[in-house]
């Protein structure tokens, strides 16, 4: 049995049963659901095709992943990475192609990220910008466990709250710096020597 296995928060029937599978996945004993994703063929090519058609793809696919879903969830093995593009390509693209008419969050600003010309509720345009990382040992036990965790804390959100504890952080466009997909890698492998990597931005999401 793992650390994270053993901390006392698994005692409580109603946590057990709730964040079962996110123990399953962190314990390797499920596949995360990006790569149940990568299993599912699309039909039409995300690079290549209209938003439309994109989305009309997810609407079709997503009852096909939820129902391998459940079948892994009750022991069924992991089929196969499809032969080309995924579910999972799909869904980045879609990503990429809301950032031009941003309605993430809802705010539904609709300003075009990916040009950055004009910002929207969160101030940020298609990059994320980072604060700062570092070993964290605050954090809830859930999210620590007993060596603490490496915590990264993004600049920018779309919330408006009054308290916040972050508020230099989350409210301000310009702190910290822009980072790129690769680069948040990194800092995440950077972290891999404690048990977990928790994300904040003043306690709400960046999109």
């Amino acid at each position: 049995m793992s650390d994270l296995a053993r901390l006392r928060i698994w005692d409580d029937p109603a946590n057990r049963d709730s964040l079962s599978w996110y123990l399953a996945v962190a314990e390797n004993q499920r596949p995360a659901k990006f790569r149940i994703a990568a299993t599912l063929p699309t039909q039409p090519d995300p690079a290549t095709s209209g938003e439309e058609a994109l989305w009309a793809e997810l609407d079709r696919l997503t009852p096909i992943f939820l129902a391998r879903w459940q079948a892994i969830r009750a022991g069924a093995s992991l089929p196969p990475t499809a032969d080309g593009p995924s579910l999972l390509e799909l869904c980045r693209e879609l990503a990429y192609r809301m950032l031009s008419h941003c309605n993430f969050c809802p705010w539904n600003c609709r300003v075009d990220r990916a040009a950055g010309t004009k910002f929207g509720a969160c101030k940020l345009a298609s990059a994320s910008r980072v604060s700062s990382h570092f070993h964290h040992t605050g954090e809830e036990l859930f999210y620590r466990g007993t060596e603490g965790s490496g915590t990264i804390f993004f600049t920018s959100c779309n919330m408006r709250c009054a308290f916040c504890q972050n508020g230099d952080i989350s409210t301000d466009k310009d702190n910290g710096e822009e980072t790129d997909p690769r680069a948040r890698s990194r800092q995440w492998h950077g972290r891999c020597a404690v048990r977990a990597v928790t994300t904040s931005i003043g306690s709400a999401a960046r999109w």
